[in-house]
């Protein structure tokens, strides 16, 4: 999997409706209001937050060759994929990411194993003495905690996780460079892990596509983690998954509309503004179908925007306002995210 890829596919499902600054704000995980309910239009849970540390040079390199290569356009701000472009994307195979469940927590779980197994390792060579990988000391203690809790002195310990692991790297849908990644950044005794600078020289590969490759290894694992299968990666897993995809903020406004709080008092209360509250809603509409909007709009507006923005071939908000002058920004925003939510 390559980087230019993920570009790619972003920018032909976002279709001539987003800035070329759009995919990355999505791959960042900007928490907007925007980006936000742009996961849901346009299906892109996968992406979200799945490059919180890509820098723009970085992003802006990728989008340069992409357009130097004839594969998007940039026209009134607005980026668009090409006839070339759409060719070269349909070669793609599927992403193996879930942004959206993970947003970066993949990344202390591997440091937890990571951990793991080089203490493990260590023990088994007899040598308790050793610099720990980690040094967070956040990560320490819960890997304290968790060895002795299954005993770790026993050699069973070592080699279950170790089984549950290749049980896991079996996954028809890795690869075998995705399984190479996975195992050489491991450590243990009088062994360290390869840095992506090793990994990207012997596979020829930036640095960049090396951790996107690893990266969707590592959603892939704990996308199969099970409590009866792999009953350490389990525990190890602990708090990885979200409870709520909802920031704080939307979380409290959320809790406050299951009191039975209209928009208008929580705004109040809250002490924000009502563009806030809304936003909130998008937010929570985004992640729970089952949430009910009658308060904000009838299910006959919501079916007229869905037929008009089906009809236009666009979510470009200030189009469909303009038709439907009767409607507010807030409901046309509403209505297309909710029937995302039902037919996307």
């Amino acid at each position: 999997m390559h980087f230019h890829q993920i570009l790619l596919f972003i920018i032909h499902k976002l279709s001539g409706q987003r800035s070329e600054n759009a995919p990355y704000y999505l791959l960042k995980g900007k928490k907007s209001g925007q980006t936000i309910q742009d996961v849901t239009y346009f299906q892109l849970h996968a992406f979200f937050s799945i490059l919180p540390q890509l820098s723009k040079e970085d992003y802006d390199i990728g989008i340069n060759e992409l357009h130097n290569r004839d594969l998007i356009q940039v026209e009134e701000s607005l980026v668009y994929i090409t006839e070339k472009g759409i060719a070269t994307v349909g070669e793609g195979k599927e992403f193996l990411f879930n942004g959206w469940e993970y947003r970066g927590r993949e990344q202390l779980f591997w440091k937890r194993l990571d951990l793991v197994i080089q203490t493990l390792s260590q023990f088994q060579a007899k040598e308790k003495k050793f610099v720990p990988n980690q040094k967070d000391m956040a990560i320490q203690n819960f890997v304290k905690d968790f060895l002795i809790q299954h005993n770790f002195r026993e050699f069973n310990l070592s080699n279950d996780i170790k089984q549950e692991i290749f049980r896991l790297l079996e996954s028809p849908l890795l690869n075998d460079l995705h399984r190479t990644l996975f195992v050489y950044r491991l450590s243990g005794y009088n062994k360290t892990g390869l840095t992506w600078e090793q990994l990207s020289r012997y596979y020829d590969l930036t640095d960049m596509n090396a951790k996107i490759n690893f990266l969707e290894c590592l959603h892939n694992i704990l996308d199969n983690i099970d409590i009866n299968t792999s009953p350490l990666l389990f525990s190890l897993a602990k708090g990885i998954h979200l409870d709520t995809p909802l920031t704080d903020s939307a979380f409290k406004t959320n809790s406050l509309f299951e009191k039975g709080y209209t928009m208008e008092e929580i705004a109040r209360i809250r002490k924000l503004k009502i563009n806030t509250i809304e936003d909130h809603v998008i937010e929570i509409v985004s992640s729970d179908k089952n949430f009910s909007v009658s308060a904000f709009i009838s299910s006959e507006q919501v079916e007229k925007i869905l037929h008009l923005s089906k009809e236009l071939h666009t979510k470009k908000l200030t189009v469909i306002k303009n038709r439907l002058p009767e409607l507010t920004y807030f409901q046309v925003r509403l209505a297309l995210t909710k029937g995302e939510q039902i037919h996307g």
